[in-house]
């Protein structure tokens, strides 16, 4: 038997080694499944694939596994199953990983296997938030609401749910935080990023631009305003919304006779014949809202003539200096050279063009018909109270009248006709009233004339370097230095020159 033994030995061994590898074989056919043959012995009795449902965020991949069951034993090992995505987006590989689209949504992948077939769900949720956007960008009219909303949106465009708080910035209006309602103010304006909607650390804004609202009341101007029969007068309107906020209007003019006329379309109104006072007779219509001035209709101004009789280019009551200057006229003082305090004239580097005359009668006569000319325009009826420097203003024939003294300075225009007068009271009866020009120019325009210009002074005038037209009338001294003088001066004291060039009103 040992004999037999040993011989048969090495004939069972290359046996034994066969029944391992086919044991192997068998172990891995339990183990693996082809998927080409659904009809084979070995075809699949269920397909699952896991996980059955997952949730991502965009762009995440999930390893999605096969798994089938043969004869109540698991496979996982299918060979030639095949995946693919079936509805949703995203991709999915040879060997089960899926990648999730970068929109939110459900995507459905399906693994076949064998004649049979598996799905699993991969639910994509938005990310975090990344914006916020606010809308609209509206035009709104003064106390208009608005209702804002703001979306959220992560990374990759996802809408994400939000619940913001409002705010916005003064003065475009007021918002509810909660509910993002907005209520325009009262100023107008565009405003760039007022309105903002606020999640965690992440805002958006939106601009709010405020108009004016619907028209509440018109102005007109002047108000009230006084002219002599037969004058005209530019009114103006302006119209405002219920914030002040100016709204542009193309108002319809009116008036009621008998202050006058006016044009329909400019609002150029036209004195009547009939003086008196006429309460909102000039009225300017916008569809149902109108505003009114009061307009006074006064006879025409008679200004006296301010030329006493000699026509002396300057008369001083006591002394009359020059230096420097240039006189083109007669000169001349009240007062004697043997009076007290006794007359005189002085020129150093000065010609006269004219005589110089001190105390002669006539020199005597022509002040005392200046002392009347005096007193009858202290008596003139004040037309139009003035303040200010007049610096850029245009004024029309009239009188005006300073209260008080008038510090004067930049350029007056007098525009009109060549027997158009004006008078300027500085001062009255009883109350101090100096006139003072300091670079002060006075220029007419259209075909006024200098010598219809009076400049009646209850104290004293003194000019510097200024261009100054129109006869002075001085209660007190007359004084010049430096530029030009055109007209006549007259004062109650001394008059003086110095680098002044003077020549009469009708001179070129």
């Amino acid at each position: 038997m040992s004999s037999t033994q040993g011989r048969l030995s090495p004939a069972w061994a290359p046996r034994e080694s066969m029944v391992r590898v086919m044991t192997t074989l068998l172990l891995a056919g339990l183990l693996a499944a082809g998927c080409d043959d659904p009809t084979g012995p070995e075809q699949l009795q269920t397909l699952t694939l896991t996980p059955a449902t997952s949730t991502v965020a965009p762009t995440a991949t999930v390893p999605l596994t096969a798994v089938g069951t043969r004869a109540g034993t698991d496979v996982t090992n299918l060979i030639g199953a095949t995946y693919e995505v079936t509805s949703g987006g995203g991709t999915v590989s040879t060997t089960g990983v899926f990648t999730a689209p970068a929109t939110a949504g459900t995507s459905t992948i399906q693994v076949t296997c064998g004649g049979r077939t598996a799905t699993a769900t991969v639910i994509v949720e938005a990310g975090p938030l990344a914006t916020i956007t606010v809308s609209p960008n509206p035009t709104l009219q003064i106390g208009e609401t608005q209702q804002f909303t703001a979306v959220g949106r992560d990374a990759f465009d996802n809408i994400v749910e939000i619940t913001p708080v409002w705010t916005t910035t003064d003065p475009p209006g007021t918002i509810d935080a909660g509910t993002g309602l907005f209520t325009a103010g009262n100023t107008t304006g565009t405003y760039a990023a007022s309105v903002t909607a606020t999640s965690g650390t992440i805002s958006g804004t939106a601009d709010v631009t405020v108009i004016a609202g619907p028209l509440v009341t018109i102005t007109v101007t002047p108000n009230p305003v006084t002219v002599e029969t037969g004058e005209q007068q530019q009114f103006t309107a302006v119209g405002r919304d219920a914030g002040g906020n100016v709204v542009p209007i193309t108002p319809v003019w009116s008036t009621t006779n008998p202050p006058g006329t006016i044009d329909a379309g400019t609002g150029l109104f036209t004195a009547g014949t009939t003086t008196g006072v006429y309460d909102s007779s000039v009225r300017a219509t916008q569809g149902t809202i109108f505003g009114t001035a009061t307009v006074t209709v006064t006879a025409p101004v008679v200004i006296p003539p301010p030329i006493p009789a000699a026509g002396y280019r300057m008369i001083a009551r006591v002394a009359w200096t020059c230096t420097n200057g240039d006189i083109s006229g007669d000169v001349a003082t009240n007062q004697t050279a043997g009076e007290v305090p006794p007359g005189s004239v002085t020129q150093t580097l000065c010609p006269i063009s004219g005589s110089t005359d001190i105390g002669s009668a006539a020199a005597k006569q022509a002040y005392q018909d200046f002392l009347v000319t005096y007193a009858t325009l202290e008596a003139t009826s004040c037309g139009t109270t003035l303040t200010g420097t007049l610096a850029g203003v245009i004024l029309g024939p009239g009188v005006y009248c300073f209260d008080n003294d008038a510090a004067l300075t930049g350029t007056l225009t007098l525009s009109g006709t060549s027997t158009d007068q004006w008078l300027f009271k500085i001062g009255h009866a009883g109350i101090p009233g100096a006139l003072t020009g300091d670079s002060f120019d006075v220029v007419m325009a259209g075909n006024a004339s200098a010598c219809n210009v009076t400049w009646w002074v209850r104290q004293a005038s003194t000019m510097t370097t200024s261009n100054f037209q129109g006869h002075i009338l001085a209660g007190a001294g007359v004084s010049f230095t430096g530029n030009t003088y055109k007209g006549n001066a007259w004062s109650q004291e001394d008059v003086a020159v110095t680098g002044t060039v003077v020549t009469g009103c009708d001179a070129p």
